[in-house]
């Protein structure tokens, strides 16, 4: 009597939908996938502090951006004739190249492997891409920060003066051969103070720190002490944390200090005041990057995406070739958000 036939249970199909390698492995590329999209989340510390627009289609997005009107006494009989031109002008933020992690593995060095590859691989390929688009959002801080010239000129009627847009950046020096914890205090304050003076909304403000400055700034007395707090209420030093400063929200990025940059083949910057902005920056002495979610842009074009070959490839190759990418443009909205911590001694 013959052995009956097994009806197999396949994991990798979608409601019993089989029949082709597509299908019979539909289901196993979304555990490449979750691990991918899990640690860029996890990585990402800059982007969810930043304006995100999405776009279907387009090379890229324009972000108007616009000055202020003056008020006025008027006497009796006096003619209204309007204020003339606003200070008008815009930020363009362009589409890079596609952004690209990727590895390839081989198939005999897999099967001999004790351990599961692709789970390390695709958590590394997402932190990867999350490293180079955290960098790039912290560099165009930077370069907002060091804004120096404004982009609006008015064209208001004689007498009237319009009020101060503030399109300038401001940068902070510890100016100190060996900064103590109280002057990275004392500089955060002087971040707050640069924007309450700029108007700047106190809300989603964010002091991010390398972890130098972090752990040096724990050491104040004045951030964990409960004569400045409530007990505990502000971190403490069992735990290594600190959850404000000066109105600041506190993040440790390791993004910071990434010396002097030269943008890099394929960033396509940002137009500000009719000329392209890249992301070529001097962050040598940049301790710290002070800043409020209104002031860099971040446009999505293709959202991050994952995908890896199939059997054809591993017929050619004896590998699958696993792949993360994305298209997207970062540049800064408002330089007047910005404030970059340095220590020039």
């Amino acid at each position: 009597m013959a052995a009956p036939s097994l009806t197999l249970s396949n994991p990798g199909v979608i409601n019993g939908d089989s029949g082709t390698w597509a299908k019979d492995n539909a289901l196993f590329l979304k555990v490449f996938s979750s691990e991918v999209l899990t640690a860029f989340k996890r990585s990402c510390i800059f982007e969810p502090f930043t304006q995100v627009r999405t776009i279907q289609n387009g090379r890229s997005a324009q972000f108007p951006v616009t000055g202020r009107f003056t008020a006025k006494y008027t006497t009796p009989g006096e003619m209204l004739v309007g204020q003339g031109d606003m200070a008008q002008n815009e930020v363009v933020i362009r589409i890079d190249d596609y952004l690209i992690a990727d590895a390839t593995l081989y198939s005999l060095q897999e099967a001999k492997a004790h351990f599961d590859i692709r789970s390390i691989y695709s958590t590394e390929l997402g932190e990867a891409l999350a490293r180079e688009h955290d960098k790039r959002i912290a560099r165009t801080i930077a370069l907002g920060a060091a804004t120096s010239t404004t982009d609006l000129t008015a064209d208001l009627p004689s007498g009237l003066s319009p009020d101060d847009p503030f399109r300038t950046g401001t940068i902070v020096d510890i100016n100190k051969a060996t900064p103590t914890a109280d002057d990275f205090v004392a500089a955060a304050f002087a971040a707050a103070e640069a924007l309450d003076r700029k108007d700047i909304s106190s809300d989603n403000r964010v002091l991010a720190c390398t972890p130098e400055a972090f752990y040096t700034m724990l050491q104040s007395s004045r951030l964990v002490n409960a004569d400045f707090n409530q007990p505990g209420a502000n971190g403490s030093y069992a735990s290594g944390t600190v959850a404000r400063v000066a109105g600041f929200n506190i993040v440790v990025s390791n993004n910071i200090a990434q010396g002097s940059v030269t943008a890099k083949t394929g960033e396509q910057g940002y137009v500000s005041n009719g000329s392209v902005v890249k992301s070529t920056v001097d962050m040598s002495n940049t301790h710290m990057l002070a800043f409020q979610k209104g002031g860099v842009g971040v446009v999505k074009l293709r959202d991050i995406s994952v995908g890896q070959t199939g059997n054809d490839y591993d017929v050619m190759y004896n590998a699958t070739l696993m792949t993360t990418k994305m298209a997207v443009g970062v540049g800064c909205l408002r330089p007047e958000c910005c404030v970059s911590i340095v220590n020039d001694a």
